[in-house]
C-alpha cells in the first residue's frame, strides 16, 4: 500500500516541479563571505563554536576558541598541534597532552581518553565475571582487557563504545573462537555474537518433504526436517566478522559486516533462506556445499549487514548479557542479486548506511537502505556518485557531519551528500578552498592555508551570506495546529504518508502531522507520539499489538522468533484462554 502511494505521490511531485516556473534569483545555495587569515586546523562545534588554529582576525599565530565571536587563546596549546575529535564534546591535542572542552572552551592536561578506557574495562571486567557462566574462558574473563584503540567508529562527538573479543568457553557459534563483546563506557555490554534476529531456513529430506525454520541465535540447532526419525536432522548457524568489521553505530544500534553460515545436518538440504532460494544470482550472493539429496551435510553461507541493538535482552546466554534485537540483512537487492557496496570509509545516516571512498580528487558515493520484502531482509543499494573533490596534499575534502551526513568541497561550492543518490549545493565560497570541518549545516569552518583566506558559517561575528536563499517552506514546518510537511516543489502535503530519511510519518487531511492509531483503507497503523510509524511489538494502555514491517497491524496467528501469538479481530494479543484448540 505505501509503495503505491509513494510512486503516486512522487509523479505528482514531478507533474507539479514541471509546471512551476522558479524564479532565476532563487538560488538552490548561499553564498558566503570570506575573510583573510592563514588557518593550519579548523574542528567545528555546535552553536557556533569552533576550535582554529591559526593567524586569523588580525591575531597572532596561535590555537584559538571561537565562541560568540570570539577568539579566545588557548595558551597552553602550541599552533600545529594535531588533534583529533574525542567523546561528545572533547578535542583531543598533541597526542592527549592535553583535551579542549568545546563547550566552554577550557583545557586540560588529565589523560582523559585513557582515563575513560580504564573506567570501561574495568566495568566491563565487574559485570562479565558477574554474568559469566563459562560462555567465556575464565582466563579472560577474569582480567581487565586493555581498550586502547578498542573504540568503535560512530558519528562526530558521540559518546564511545568500545570492542573486544573473548575466546569461547563452550560449543557456540560453530567453528568461530572468538566472540565479539561491545560495550559503552560504563561497562553495559551486549554479546554481539548470540542473537540473529530471525533468519528462516528452508531444507528438503527428501523429494517431496520440506520444512522452514526460524534460526534465531548461534547457540541452539533446530529441526530440520519436521520427520519423526532418529537422525536427528537439525538446522544451526553461525557468524563469523573476521572478513567484516563495525561500520558505523547511532544512537541506538551498533552496524557491522559479517559472514552468516547456516548448516543443516544428517541429509537434510538447505534450499531456501529467508524465503529466497540458495541457487539465485548464480551462487555469487550464497555460496552453497550441498551434496546429493541425503547426504551427509548441507551449508549455505552469505555476507550480511546486521543492525545490533545497544541494549541488553531481558535474558542471557551462558549468563551473558546479549543484544535486544539484532536484524540480519543479506546483500543483495530485493530478488537475491549480490550487490557490491564496497567502501573504505561508511557513515550512519538516519538509519541508512552512506559509503564512500575519496582517492584524491575523486569520491566515489552509495547509500545502502536496509530494506525487507516478504520476509527477505536484504540492502536496497542505490546508484553510485562519482565526482570531483578538492584536494590537499593528500588528503580529500570530504567530512561527515555529527548527523553522520556527507560533505564534499570542490571548485568553490560545498555540497552536502542527500543520502539517496545525488550531491546537493549548500554553499557557495572561495575557489581556492581546498580543507574543511563540519559540525552540521550550521556549523561549519573551510580554508586555503596557502592563500590566506577562510570562512566560517555560524556563530556571532563569522561570515555571513551575502545573497541567502528566500525562505521557502521545505520539508518539516512547525505551526500553532502541528507538523506539517511540504514537497520540494513546495506543496503541502495532505491525505498522505512521508517517507522522511527512511521513516515513514502519515500527514492527515488538515495537513498535519498524525500520531496513534490511524486507519488507511481497511488497514490500521500507529504512529509514535514523534509520528514515526510504529512497527513491531506495541504496548498501548496495558494491551499488546504487533505492527508489521509495513507498519500494518496483524491479526491472527502471529509467529514471532519461533513463538506463536493470537491476536483478535481488534488486533489486542490474547492471553490466557484458548483459540483453535490451543492454550
Amino acid at each position: 500500500m505505501i509503495k503505491r502511494m509513494t510512486k503516486a505521490t512522487s509523479l505528482l511531485v514531478a507533474a507539479a516541479a514541471i509546471i512551476s516556473i522558479v524564479p532565476a534569483h532563487a538560488a538552490d545555495y548561499t553564498k558566503i563571505d570570506s575573510q583573510e587569515g592563514t588557518i593550519y586546523d579548523a574542528v567545528a562545534y555546535k552553536d557556533g563554536k569552533f576550535y582554529v588554529d591559526g593567524e586569523v582576525n588580525d591575531k597572532d599565530e596561535a590555537a584559538y576558541y571561537l565562541a560568540d565571536g570570539k577568539y579566545n587563546n588557548l595558551s597552553d596549546i602550541d599552533s600545529g598541534a594535531d588533534t583529533d575529535i574525542y567523546g561528545s564534546k572533547y578535542l583531543e591535542v598533541q597526542d592527549g597532552d592535553y583535551f579542549v572542552d568545546l563547550d566552554n572552551g577550557s583545557v586540560t592536561d588529565e589523560s582523559i581518553k585513557e582515563n575513560a578506557e580504564d573506567d570501561a574495562a574495568s566495568a566491563l571486567r565487574k559485570n562479565l565475571k558477574k554474568d559469566n557462566d563459562k560462555r567465556y574462558a575464565s582466563s579472560e574473563r577474569e582480567t581487565i582487557q586493555d581498550l586502547a584503540g578498542a573504540e568503535i567508529a560512530g558519528n562526530k562527538f558521540s559518546a564511545p563504545w568500545y570492542k573486544f573479543e573473548y575466546t569461547k568457553d563452550n560449543a557456540t557459534n560453530g567453528s568461530v573462537a572468538k566472540l565479539n563483546v561491545y560495550t559503552d563506557a560504563q561497562g553495559n555490554y551486549i554479546d554481539a555474537d548470540y542473537n540473529l534476529g530471525s533468519i528462516k531456513v528452508t531444507t528438503t529430506a527428501s523429494s517431496t518433504t520440506s520444512k522452514t525454520v526460524t534460526i534465531a541465535n548461534t547457540d541452539d540447532s533446530y529441526d530440520a526436517d519436521g520427520t519423526s526419525d532418529a537422525t536427528g536432522k537439525k538446522s544451526s548457524a553461525s557468524v563469523d566478522t573476521s572478513a567484516g568489521k563495525v561500520i558505523g553505530q547511532d544512537a541506538n544500534y551498533i552496524y557491522r559486516t559479517a559472514k552468516v553460515t547456516v548448516n543443516a545436518a544428517n541429509g537434510a538440504t538447505i534450499t531456501k533462506i529467508n524465503g529466497m532460494d540458495v541457487t539465485v544470482d548464480g551462487g555469487h550472493t550464497f555460496t552453497v556445499s550441498n551434496g546429493t539429496l541425503g547426504s551427509s551435510a548441507s551449508t549455505v553461507g552469505f555476507n550480511v549487514i546486521q543492525k545490533i541493538s545497544k541494549a541488553q535482552a531481558s535474558g542471557n546466554v551462558d549468563g551473558a548479557k546479549y543484544a535486544k534485537s539484532v536484524t540480519t540483512y543479506i546483500v543483495s537487492d530485493e530478488d537475491g542479486k549480490n550487490e557490491a557496496f564496497a567502501y573504505d570509509n561508511y557513515t550512519v545516516a538516519n538509519g541508512k548506511i552512506v559509503g564512500y571512498t575519496a582517492n584524491g580528487t575523486n569520491v566515489n558515493t552509495a547509500t545502502g537502505t536496509l530494506s525487507s520484502k516478504n520476509g527477505y531482509y536484504y540492502v536496497d543499494l542505490g546508484d553510485e556518485a562519482s565526482e570531483d573533490v578538492k584536494e590537499n596534499g593528500t588528503k580529500s575534502a570530504v567530512d561527515t557531519d555529527v548527523d553522520g551526513k556527507v560533505w564534499r568541497l570542490d571548485a568553490g561550492y560545498i555540497y552536502k551528500w542527500d543520502n539517496d543518490e545525488d550531491w546537493t549545493k549548500v554553499y557557495k565560497v572561495d575557489g581556492s578552498f581546498d580543507q574543511m570541518s563540519v559540525y552540521n549545516q550550521d556549523n561549519i569552518v573551510a580554508w586555503s592555508k596557502e592563500d590566506d583566506v577562510y570562512s566560517v558559517i555560524g556563530g556571532k561575528g563569522t561570515s555571513t551570506p551575502t545573497d541567502p536563499t528566500p525562505v521557502v517552506n521545505k520539508g518539516w514546518v512547525k505551526t500553532d495546529a502541528g507538523w506539517t510537511f511540504y514537497n520540494t516543489d513546495p506543496t503541502q502535503v495532505k491525505g498522505q504518508w512521508v517517507n522522511d530519511g527512511g521513516v515513514w510519518y502519515y500527514i492527515k487531511a488538515d495537513g498535519t502531522m498524525a500520531t496513534g492509531w490511524i486507519q488507511d483503507g481497511s488497514t490500521w497503523y500507529y504512529l509514535q507520539s514523534s509520528g514515526a510509524m510504529k512497527t513491531g511489538w506495541l504496548n498501548d494502555n496495558g494491551t499488546w499489538y504487533y505492527l508489521q514491517s509495513s507498519g500494518a497491524m496483524s491479526t491472527g496467528w502471529l509467529n514471532d522468533n519461533g513463538t506463536w501469538y493470537f491476536l483478535n479481530s481488534s488486533g489486542a494479543m490474547l492471553a490466557n484462554t484458548t483459540v483453535d484448540g490451543y492454550n
